[in-house]
This record gives C-alpha cells, sequence and structure tokens, in this order.
C-alpha cells in the first residue's frame, strides 16, 4: 500500500515538472568549465587525503573516487583493508555520483519514505561516507569511503572522505 501511495505521489510529482518544463524557456547549457571532467590528479590528491586521514586513526579503509557517471578512477585499499570495505566504497561512490547527494543525506530520505532503492538500482547504498563532487553546482565525480566504521558508525567514513573533499575544493572553481 505505501509503495502505491509513492508511486502515486512521483506520478503527480513527475505530472506537475512536465508542465513546468512545458512552460519554461529551455536551459542554458552549463559553461564547459563547469561540465568539464575531474582531473586525474585532483582524483588522486582527494584520495590520498583521505586514505591518509583514516589511516593515521588506525583505520584500515578503502578509499574509491569516481567520475560523473560513477566509474572507478582511484581507488586507494589501504593495507589489511577488509574485502568488503571495497565494495562498500565502490557503491558509495556510485550512489553520490549518479544521484548527487550524500550517502547519508539519501539515508535519511529514503528512512522518512521507507522507499526501497532496489527498485531504482541495486548498486545504490545509503551507509555515511560518500559524497558527490560540485564544480559548481554540476557533479563532476563523486568520493567514498569504506571500512573505517567498525565500531563507530559511520563518523569515521564521513569525516576521512569531507577531508579529501576539502583538500581540492578550492580547485575545483
Amino acid at each position: 500500500m505505501h509503495l502505491k501511495r509513492l508511486a502515486v505521489i512521483g506520478l503527480i510529482t513527475l505530472t506537475a515538472a512536465a508542465a513546468q518544463v512545458q512552460s519554461a524557456p529551455p536551459a542554458a547549457p552549463a559553461p564547459p568549465a563547469a561540465t568539464a571532467p575531474l582531473p586525474i590528479s585532483l582524483a588522486l590528491k582527494a584520495a590520498k587525503v583521505a586514505l591518509t586521514m583514516c589511516v593515521d586513526q588506525g583505520y584500515r579503509p578503502t578509499v574509491t573516487v569516481t567520475d560523473r557517471e560513477g566509474v572507478a578512477r582511484v581507488v586507494l585499499v589501504a593495507d589489511g583493508a577488509d574485502p568488503v570495505s571495497i565494495i562498500a566504497s565502490r557503491r558509495k561512490a556510485y550512489t553520490a555520483a549518479a544521484l548527487g547527494v550524500s550517502t547519508v543525506d539519501l539515508g535519511k530520505s529514503v528512512a522518512a519514505t521507507g522507499f526501497d532503492l532496489k527498485m531504482i538500482d541495486a548498486q545504490l547504498i545509503t551507509f555515511g561516507g560518500g559524497y558527490p563532487i560540485l564544480r559548481g553546482s554540476v557533479v563532476i565525480g563523486a568520493i567514498a569511503v569504506g571500512g573505517a566504521d567498525r565500531d563507530n558508525g559511520d563518523a569515521p567514513n564521513m569525516a576521512c572522505a569531507q577531508a579529501g573533499l576539502a583538500a581540492i575544493k578550492n580547485e575545483l572553481r
């Protein structure tokens, strides 16, 4: 019953959006600099900072940085990292790139609605630690950390990924 309600709400939202699109003037394309791909040098820099921060705190994570389509550009695996961290990190980065929101924010939205993401894409994940990389308001990639959450919740994954983002923030303009 709940899914039917969500489907109806979704249909209403899509109908309203379609009406706005028909009446709105065409949007100007994003400037080329905004849609330029994430340079590998920045992807590597962000990943190294995130990994170093986690390893310095005694964690053994995996850090994944993707392009805007969620395809891995850089994957750094700490010595002794659990194989699950590799999968979790990849899926978090994919989710953040594909949807343009942090995985923890997505998790909050999903929890509020009870919606099953697997109905859309089985690779989507809502564990904290995945963030989109934005140039202006355009998603150009994502960074995620997995495996730094043993007995500590998602906070270490989130903090390390945010440190990676902060390291390249000024170079994304």
